[in-house]
């Protein structure tokens, strides 16, 4: 299944055994290829922090705007690879900062239009980051904004994403940039 929303690329590779939500193991980037880890992280530190108050939902993206507007999502149908609709238009935010951060890098406008990239939940219920070696190679250097939006707007969507249908103001925007990527990202080859 894959979503897309305000031109950023969720995808998220599953397949359901048992009731279980099953992600492909993909072989790890090395090290070397992905983002250094920085001693100084205020940003990443900051949306964590207030990741953990429970109170805010952030949205990733590579463009920077007052306000976000609801728009039209989409998954790839893993049979025909076409883009087809999913549900009606919304504006997408997760409860993890560390997926809005990677949204906000890892997109079609920063990595171009053969961006592969991944996100979701495995079986163990952590966060699993996914990325071709050529996307991550693509972002280098980029920068894009997390919005901290209030809960308050959304509705639960699914395990790692919050709908809502009308216009929202940010609470913040915070620029993130390449460093602020999470250290597990894993090949998407």
């Amino acid at each position: 299944m894959t979503f897309s929303n305000d031109n950023s690329l969720y995808q998220i590779k599953r397949s359901c055994q048992e009731s279980q939500i099953n992600f492909k193991i993909m072989s790890e980037i090395p090290r070397s290829e992905q983002p250094e880890k920085f001693e100084k992280e205020s940003e990443r530190e900051k949306l964590t922090s207030l990741e953990k108050e429970g109170k805010w939902l952030f949205h990733g993206s590579a463009v920077k705007t007052d306000a976000l507007e609801a728009k039209q999502p989409y998954n790839r149908d893993e049979k025909t690879g076409k883009m087809e609709k999913h549900g009606e238009p919304s504006i997408a935010a997760s409860q993890f900062a560390e997926i809005a951060i990677f949204m906000a890098i890892v997109n079609p406008q920063n990595a171009g239009a053969d961006c592969k990239s991944g996100v979701g939940i495995n079986e163990e219920g952590k966060i699993e980051f996914l990325a071709s070696r050529e996307t991550l190679e693509a972002v280098k250097g980029k920068k894009g904004y997390v919005y901290v939006l209030s809960k308050s707007n959304f509705k639960p969507f699914s395990d790692m994403e919050w709908r809502a249908d009308t216009e929202i103001k940010p609470e913040e925007v915070v620029e993130v940039a390449f460093e602020d990527l999470p250290q597990r990202i894993e090949n998407l080859e």
